[in-house]
């Protein structure tokens, strides 16, 4: 007889992807303990995580609490480990773009050849559809 509270497969070792509380970055994390209740812990935590399923099949799971912005997990095993790494490339690449916006706006005198080079960089890229 399974436990409807613990019957999920987020088991001591599964594999999980931590959403931030913004959505904008994944953290690899591993479940260490899994409550009556169902709720379970990630390794190295005390946050207390609550499984949902969606109808498709999937897994995922939220910060217990009342806290404003909680966290979300999603399980990562074969069926999201495509989705979940290019999310995570995704999010790298955001950031690295973001450094490079960065150093551009710290440019003060900027001269004629920068700018044609950026120029011509941007040229070769087309534009999102």
């Amino acid at each position: 007889m399974t436990d409807s509270k613990t019957d999920h497969p987020f088991v001591p070792g599964a594999r999980v992807a931590v959403r931030d509380r913004y959505g904008d970055g994944y953290t690899e994390g591993f479940v260490d303990k899994i409550y009556k209740t169902g709720h379970f812990v990630l390794r190295g935590e005390t946050q207390r995580w609550r499984a949902y399923h969606y109808g498709d099949g999937r897994w995922s799971a939220t910060e217990t609490g009342s806290n404003y912005s909680r966290r979300r997990l999603d399980l990562w095993d074969e069926t999201t480990d495509a989705e979940i790494s290019a999310k995570i490339e995704a999010t790298k690449a955001k950031q690295r773009w973001n450094k490079i916006i960065a150093k551009i706006e710290r440019v003060r005198e900027p001269t004629t050849a920068l700018c044609d080079a950026v120029e011509a960089t941007l040229a070769t890229i087309e534009p999102p559809k």
